[in-house]
């Protein structure tokens, strides 16, 4: 099986392959269809004079679209391509809704048997919220009384509580790294990052929020439904996923650290 942190960067590939896509065909709406260069080309590919061709061309990138492409025009132009950075978005926040639960299935039974019931803080308020409807049936008890494998059951029963959506935000990554044994996570996550805790904390809020607008409103504002659809930026969609990456990447050396410690207890047992 493929580790958690190797799972997300399966991920999030297609998040960062979407940014570069857009970096490359974005021309700034100048699309070019006649002109020197173009009649260079269409000798070169062997196009009849009139077949349409479009040149799309930056510092980075020159390529030739064919009119059996069936590409028109406002494919190319900013407004249409900003659709690359929404779905780069969605493919960011997707990175993350499978890597914390893998993260925790991973890893919470060896925090439960390193631990016992200490495990989960009683005093933590945002842990305490995600486990308020958590229960054992009596049968559950007596049972895991005798059960040799007692940990993966409780760390099973708490994935399985809620849906894994809740952990998409900055709550969702602190109650995942308290379960594993993570004193204040955020604090770490920004010391590994030499990052404003905050700042990274409203970037990954902004970005799931931004997931939900552009997944079930079409990118209309939650507050404005009937309004037009925000406009989005390529510096603030790789910013976006930029720092999702980042964090997971840190928590992931954060955690790797701590089940060693929380493994070799038990190893010593």
């Amino acid at each position: 099986m493929p580790s958690p942190i190797q799972t997300f960067k399966e991920n999030i590939r297609p998040a960062k392959l979407l940014l570069q896509v857009y970096s490359l065909l974005d021309t700034n709406d100048n699309i070019v269809s006649e002109g020197d260069l173009v009649e260079i080309l269409r000798g070169v590919v062997q196009a009849n004079t009139d077949e349409e061709l479009l040149l799309v061309y930056n510092e980075i990138f020159l390529g030739l679209v064919r009119q059996g492409a069936e590409i028109p025009r406002a494919s190319l132009r900013r407004g249409t391509l900003a659709h690359l950075l929404r779905q780069a978005v969605v493919a960011a926040c997707t990175g993350l809704d499978t890597y914390l639960p893998a993260l925790l299935r991973a890893n919470l039974p060896i925090v439960i048997k390193a631990q016992g019931r200490g495990f989960v803080s009683s005093e933590d308020e945002t842990v305490k919220e995600y486990l308020s409807n958590l229960t054992f049936s009596l049968d559950e008890v007596l049972r895991l009384s005798e059960d040799p494998n007692a940990a993966e059951y409780i760390a099973n029963k708490i994935l399985n509580l809620t849906n894994f959506s809740y952990l998409s935000t900055h709550k969702g990554i602190h109650v995942t790294a308290r379960f594993l044994g993570i004193e204040k996570p955020w604090e770490m996550i920004s010391k590994q990052l030499n990052r404003d805790k905050k700042e990274l904390m409203t970037i990954v809020n902004e970005t799931v929020k931004r997931r939900n607008d552009i997944v079930h409103r079409a990118d209309h504002d939650q507050a404005n439904p009937q309004g037009n659809q925000q406009e989005i930026t390529f510096a603030w969609a790789k910013q976006s996923v930029d720092t999702i990456e980042n964090i997971c990447l840190a928590l992931d050396e954060i955690v790797d650290k701590r089940m060693k410690e929380l493994q070799a207890v038990i190893n010593a047992r």
